[in-house]
């Protein structure tokens, strides 16, 4: 079990565009709450769905284990960061469950670069948010 309260300051914020809002965290109270975030990303409200912020599964990952994961090729990576989806013929490793969410990782240092979900339909990982969010949001 993972105890969150290890990874997440102790004053928690949501800064919103549209459909999708950045959550963050710092440590102290804020006089102005203009920017959009100060201390630790920890997380993404993407329509409906509450995600870890790609920072936060990393710290997670440094003291456990990889866990509900797949590894892409680094094409794939690349196209992930523009948004697109994975198929299956481009994943190099899974750390199970896959199932439902994972994280994707990128090939050369196992970082996460986004989240996915699969879908039987088309056989692939559904695209539910990556780093790539942070230039089409802001850009």
């Amino acid at each position: 079990m993972i105890d969150l309260d290890e990874f997440l300051c102790g004053h928690n914020y949501a800064t919103c565009f549209d459909r999708e809002c950045l959550l963050w965290s710092t440590s102290r109270e804020l006089v102005e709450a203009r920017i959009i975030y100060e201390g630790s990303w920890i997380g993404l409200f993407h329509g409906k769905r509450l995600l870890p912020s790609t920072a936060l599964v990393e710290k997670i990952f440094e003291k456990n284990y990889l866990r509900a994961a797949i590894v892409v090729s680094s094409k794939a990576s690349e196209l992930f960061l523009y948004g697109r989806d994975v198929f299956e013929s481009s994943i190099v490793m899974k750390y199970g469950p896959v199932d439902s969410i994972v994280a994707v990782l990128e090939p050369e240092e196992k970082s996460v670069i986004g989240f996915a979900s699969y879908d039987a339909s088309c056989r692939c990982f559904r695209n539910l948010y990556d780093l790539g969010i942070f230039l089409r949001l802001l850009g």
